[in-house]
């Protein structure tokens, strides 16, 4: 005669605990971070006029970011100083 088998305890080494959730999630935060700052490196390097369009532009299509604009930029020291003027006040 064969006896009823009882249900098997779940492996205690295979069963998440909090602990080794908890470290798992930490790990996985700082690790996130870590990408975080690399991405927003590239799209720093990628927005930065004093580099090659082309190459910025490439990148951006790669990394499925907004690409730069090709606007040039005008130096502060060319565009006519324009004094302000006083806003009159309503009596």
């Amino acid at each position: 005669m064969t006896t009823p088998t009882t249900a098997a305890e779940p492996d205690p080494m295979r069963r998440p605990d909090a602990l080794r959730l908890a470290t798992d999630l930490r790990s996985a935060e700082d690790e996130l971070g870590t990408l975080r700052g690399q991405l927003r490196e590239a799209v720093t390097f990628v927005h930065d006029p004093a580099y090659d369009i082309e190459p910025r532009r490439a990148l951006a299509r790669r990394l499925g970011v907004h690409e730069p604009t090709d606007i040039p930029t005008v130096p502060a020291a060319a565009v006519p100083h324009q004094e302000l003027r006083a806003v009159p006040t309503a009596r």
